[in-house]
């Protein structure tokens, strides 16, 4: 399970994104987050928008849930089509975000980011959007774990490659079949 990542300022592609993100959406760019992402932080994630082009926009990290308080940050791979609350917005309405990596803890509560070194980490997810309210609420898909991350947790987010956004985005028979297939290998470091 992706409970929080890192948002890095430091890589001049996520400053790009972040700063086209908060050009876009003025009212939400002083609440946007970097560094160490948590739950129900403003975030920046990459969708097609007009014109079809892949666009850096900023959404709440979490879907609403049902009880008060309560925020549905992850989404199962192998069930994502059975979920009532899933089911559309993983047809409809796929988005990615992009980091610099992930953390995970182990049983001793130990954190481990997870990472590309010196590229930027993409991770498959999707969104919804409420007729009243002004930002969408993106939610992270997470599947089994690579051998990196298995030592550590039993989930890990979907990683895609910069050739998968596209098709992640726009494709649903591709997103079906990248869902069920082996994550590529990270590195791994204790933090």
């Amino acid at each position: 399970m992706c409970g929080r990542y890192f948002f890095d300022l430091e890589s001049e592609l996520l400053q790009n994104y972040y700063r086209e993100a908060q050009k876009k959406q003025p009212e939400q760019a002083a609440k946007l987050a970097a560094g160490e992402i948590f739950p129900s932080n403003l975030v920046v994630t990459l969708r097609k928008k007009e014109e079809n082009n892949l666009t850096p926009e900023i959404m709440k990290w979490g879907f609403t849930g049902f009880k008060k308080g309560q925020l549905m940050i992850n989404a199962r791979a192998e069930t994502v089509e059975e979920k009532k609350t899933f089911h559309q917005p993983f047809l409809q309405n796929r988005c990615v975000f992009p980091m610099g990596g992930f953390y995970e803890w182990n049983e001793e509560k130990d954190k481990f980011m997870f990472s590309n070194k010196e590229k930027i980490v993409y991770i498959g997810g999707f969104y919804r959007s409420h007729h009243d309210e002004k930002t969408a609420e993106s939610i992270i898909m997470t599947t089994e774990p690579n051998r990196t991350v298995a030592p550590i947790h039993d989930r890990m987010p979907l990683v895609l490659t910069e050739e998968q956004i596209e098709p992640w985005v726009t494709d649903i028979s591709f997103a079906r079949k990248i869902i069920t297939q082996q994550m590529p290998e990270l590195v791994m470091e204790k933090v």
